[in-house]
């Protein structure tokens, strides 16, 4: 419902899975680091979110992302039951940012086996801020 701010970066991921399976689509949006709002629309959050049966979330692992943290990542696999009936997994490695005390949903790897991820420490930082990764999310 958005009521308070979550202390984690699982507890974000968790509460997105919330919002999808309550069809929120706003709150979405709003837990979106910014520069992912370029690319969302709201309508099609929305239709995805209804057209999906959500079962159930199981959570792999977290990395980083306490309250202390700046940057975490969370694998999970989300169970729904899709628009033909059929029961489907979205495995996803996501990560999340930390931002004047709120953390957003960043990026994420879907089936994260097959597509490695990796950040160079001279990559330009995936948060977008225009840093090198050494100097921003990777200390």
């Amino acid at each position: 419902k958005g009521e308070r701010h979550a202390v984690t970066a699982e507890q974000l991921m968790r509460s997105r899975y919330s919002a999808y399976a309550a069809v929120e689509p706003k709150y979405l949006m709003q837990t979106s680091y910014v520069t992912l709002l370029k690319n969302q629309n709201e309508a099609d959050i929305r239709a995805w979110a209804e057209e999906n049966k959500w079962q159930k979330l199981k959570v792999l692992s977290s990395q980083k992302g306490q309250a202390e943290d700046r940057r975490g990542e969370v694998e999970f696999k989300a169970y729904f039951i899709d628009y033909e009936g059929k029961s489907q997994v979205h495995h996803e490695k996501s990560t999340f940012v930390k931002e004047a005390g709120k953390w957003f949903y960043l990026s994420g790897i879907v089936d994260p086996k097959t597509t490695p991820q990796i950040q160079n420490r001279n990559d330009f930082c995936a948060c977008g801020s225009g840093k090198k990764h050494k100097k921003c999310c990777g200390k």
